[in-house]
């Protein structure tokens, strides 16, 4: 008769993933009738900084090559309602090489968004049907005392779909600028700000009511949340009233400041993003791997109910 300390060792060994293999990578096991196969594990800061590093690269270097070089094309213009000493973020992408720049690195990122969204939310059709409720992030770590599920499935799908349409209304104002329809780029970009303030805030609910929130880092990263979100939030209405009083009252200082809120705005933003850095550093596992069905005649060597999932 074993004794319950071997007892207790056997079952612990049972919810141990399967050992690595040369590669660092998880033998293949059975979990749920299916034969998993890990085929590459990526490091979840890498997969930030190729999401992160872009943007912020592509944004800083458009303004400033734009503010230094180009300075004299873009700045002291005299429009009907007098001078304009800052450029606006539309007239700074309308140069060849800051549009360069700008659509290169900006739009390099967004795939990696995508993912990141994906996985976020409860899109189970484009990866596997027997799979669907193990590669949504916020589902699957949902804070159980929290009893507001409905409200809490509703953030996460917003999360979703409207970070999906911020990332498609920055695609479009970046390919289509000023010069190319007018109307068009400053409907995108306000649609864009407002889609970013949604998705903040569907961000930082389903954070606070989650693992996430737990350390480490967890509170630090909501709390930086919200101090970018308000700052984003108040820039608001102080970019818009700048604008108006600029083109309507003639005031010449407005447009300076308007300038200030697009720049600022661009950067809160990103800051905003990056507190993924402190999300997914030691929570998640980005993994990719391949699932098909168990033959009948095949044993099930290893077993891995346990085995905690990656993304």
């Amino acid at each position: 008769m074993s004794s319950p300390t071997s007892t207790v060792e056997k079952g612990i060994r049972r919810r141990l993933p399967p050992p690595l293999n040369r590669m660092g990578l998880f033998e293949p096991y059975i979990k749920d009738g299916k034969k998993v196969t890990e085929i590459v594990r990526l490091n979840p800061v890498e997969v930030f900084l190729a999401g992160f590093i872009p943007p912020m690269f592509g944004s800083v270097s458009a303004i400033a090559i734009a503010l230094i070089f180009h300075n004299d094309e873009i700045s002291n213009y005299n429009w009907q309602c007098g001078r304009a000493r800052l450029p606006s973020l539309s007239r700074i992408i309308n140069l060849p090489v800051e549009r360069t720049f700008w659509q290169l690195f900006l739009l390099f990122h967004v795939p990696i968004r995508v993912v990141e969204l994906i996985t976020g939310c409860k899109f189970f059709f484009l990866f596997h049907y027997r799979q669907k409720t193990r590669i949504s992030r916020y589902k699957r770590m949902r804070n159980v005392n929290y009893k507001r599920v409905w409200l809490y499935e509703f953030s996460r799908y917003l999360y979703f779909v409207v970070g999906l349409m911020e990332l498609i209304f920055l695609s479009g104002l970046s390919i289509i600028g000023e010069r190319e329809n007018i109307q068009v780029h400053v409907i995108f970009f306000y649609v864009f700000g407002i889609c970013g303030i949604v998705h903040m805030i569907s961000n930082i609910f389903c954070h606070a009511h989650s693992l996430y929130y737990l350390n480490p880092y967890g509170r630090l990263s909501y709390y930086l949340k919200i101090l970018f979100t308000s700052l984003y939030v108040l820039s608001t209405p102080i970019l818009v009233a700048s604008f108006l009083l600029y083109w309507r009252k003639c005031i010449t200082w407005a447009y300076d400041v308007f300038a200030l809120c697009e720049y600022s705005g661009v950067f809160l933003n990103i800051c905003f993003h990056g507190c993924a850095f402190f999300d997914i550093r030691y929570k998640v596992t980005f993994s990719v791997r391949k699932i098909e069905d168990l033959p009948q005649n095949e044993p099930s060597k290893q077993s891995a109910d346990a085995l905690p999932e990656k993304h």
